[in-house]
């Protein structure tokens, strides 16, 4: 049993490949050439993240991930987790989604492209011993040109040369503070090395909320939206209440500056779902409940019967979100996180202060979600404000769209990383019309790779968004199927055993 960092040295890839030489015939390799993206991808934060990113499939005995001499990722892992690996990609895609390279990521398996490389170790486990002994000759030489320079007796053997310059690497890459797991380490056996866990269940998300997690939502009127988004018409208004004025607008603000949000504030998480792979979070939707909120300071008042005093209100409600998050701080998880703003809310004071109080190297992992009627409403001050939050590192999302806005938006030419196209029951319908089909040949192109299909309810939604090519959900569905997957993971033993018995892949 050998004691092993999550992401180990390329030069203790000659090591491994001795172990796995009679073991080979189900595993399959896949080499992510990050010396292939742009330099500003490549910076110390961004090779954090994509660290982070890889790190739980070593974890969860997924794959064997090995950090190249070149700059590149390679990991081997068994055929059936496949879906598993991908899902990671999907992640590595949002993470690096400036970069032109990075379409790449939603390749399929075995298409081998600039930025990725597949392999299956049945018929090309001679590639891999060829690389392998390629780092064994390459570390036995700087072990010698390092004698010559100190002066000492060199003829130290390849592999032991190959296993020192390993070990150097790693306790270095440790100390240098760029290590995604900080030296983090497991303990396993060559098989489990393999990747060799059957059920594959990803690590709990390491999120914790802002507040604690609400129970499920009164019942409501169809359509009721739970987020601070869009405007949806006369969707939300229910008999009985008084329309929104200026007066009440007014007073309503007064009572919002006061109100505690901590009741209100939800989150949800946006998962990356391919074939049969479990969820995967890619970030967490930070929202406020506008209907619980109604209830709470203005219970007789429709806040949708006047749409600008609307986009008044929830104007003033970011402000008094992100000054909440300022307060009580952003404590988010590695996979990041999103919230709904208004366009001028972005060129507000209030959001300059919110980015100051952002810890460092989080910027690539905020996505800002933005209703498609306040993009076009002023559409000078968007592009302003797109320029000024990309610039700082953020995501921008196009939110709250139809089938039949969706159609009409140019993501690539709005400069926004994704698109969010809400699920409804008669969806599959709209998708099989003259109009729907072309969006879906849109979406199998390319674009459902940016898009995520959120409010997704039942099975029916992920099994339609799959089949368009979108690899990103959001919705009550996916929180089920999150929650049994996080309730299967042990919860680890806080004083394990300073020498613990090999451990059996988790099922």
């Amino acid at each position: 049993m050998a004691r092993m960092r999550a992401i180990r040295s390329g030069f203790a890839l000659p090591e491994y490949v001795r172990e796995i030489g009679t073991t080979y015939y189900d595993l399959r390799m896949l080499r992510v050439r990050v010396s292939e993206l742009r330099p500003d991808s490549r910076d110390p934060e961004s090779l954090r993240a994509i660290e982070d990113a890889l790190t739980p499939l070593a974890l969860d005995r997924l794959a064997s991930i090995f950090r190249l001499p070149e700059g590149d990722y390679l990991l081997i892992f068994r055929k059936t987790v496949t879906d598993q690996v991908r899902t990671v990609l999907v992640g590595l895609r949002f993470l690096t989604s400036d970069d032109p390279l990075t379409v790449h990521f939603g390749a399929a398996v075995g298409q081998n492209n600039p930025l990725l490389t597949w392999q299956d170790l049945n018929e090309r486990f001679n590639d891999l011993r060829e690389l392998a002994l390629g780092y064994e000759r390459l570390a036995a030489a700087r072990a010698e040109a390092a004698a010559r320079r100190d002066g000492t007796r060199a003829g130290q053997a390849k592999g032991d040369a190959a296993r020192a310059l390993a070990e150097a690497e790693e306790a270095a890459h440790d100390d240098d503070g760029t290590a995604a797991t900080d030296g983090e380490t497991v303990e396993t056996t060559p098989a489990e090395r393999t990747g060799a866990r059957d059920a594959g269940v990803p690590a709990p998300l390491e999120w914790r909320p802002l507040s604690p997690r609400a129970a499920p939502p009164p019942e409501t009127a169809a359509g009721d939206t739970w987020m601070v988004r869009p405007w949806d018409g006369g969707r939300s208004v229910r008999g009985g209440r008084q329309p929104i004025d200026a007066e009440v607008l007014d007073r309503l603000e007064n009572g919002l500056a006061q109100a505690d949000l901590s009741n209100h504030v939800r989150w949800q998480r946006v998962c990356a779902i391919v074939g049969d792979a479990p969820p995967r979070p890619v970030f967490t939707e930070i929202y406020v409940s506008i209907p619980e909120l109604r209830e709470t300071i203005a219970p007789r008042i429709d806040l949708a019967a006047n749409r600008w005093l609307f986009q008044h209100f929830t104007e003033t409600l970011d402000r008094r979100v992100l000054s909440y998050l300022n307060r009580e701080g952003v404590r988010t998880s590695k996979d990041g996180f999103s919230i709904n703003l208004n366009v001028q809310t972005i060129l507000s004071d209030t959001f300059l202060r919110f980015e100051q109080v952002l810890a460092a190297g989080t910027h690539g992992t905020v996505v800002l979600e933005l209703r498609l009627e306040d993009v076009f409403a002023d559409l000078d001050a968007y592009v302003f404000a797109r320029d000024y939050v990309r610039q700082r590192g953020y995501r921008l999302c196009i939110d709250a769209l139809d089938a039949n806005t969706l159609k009409l938006v140019d993501r690539a030419r709005l400069g926004a990383d994704l698109v969010k196209l809400f699920w409804t029951p008669d969806l599959p319908a709209r998708m099989s019309t003259d109009e729907g089909r072309a969006l879906a040949q849109r979406l199998r192109a390319g674009e459902g790779s940016r898009t995520v299909l959120a409010r997704c309810d039942s099975p029916r939604a992920v099994t339609l968004g799959q089949d368009l090519g979108i690899t990103m959900f959001q919705g009550r569905h996916v929180d089920d199927l999150q929650d049994i997957i996080d309730a299967a993971v042990p919860t680890p033993d806080p004083d394990p055993d300073p020498a613990p018995a090999p451990r059996k892949p988790r099922r």
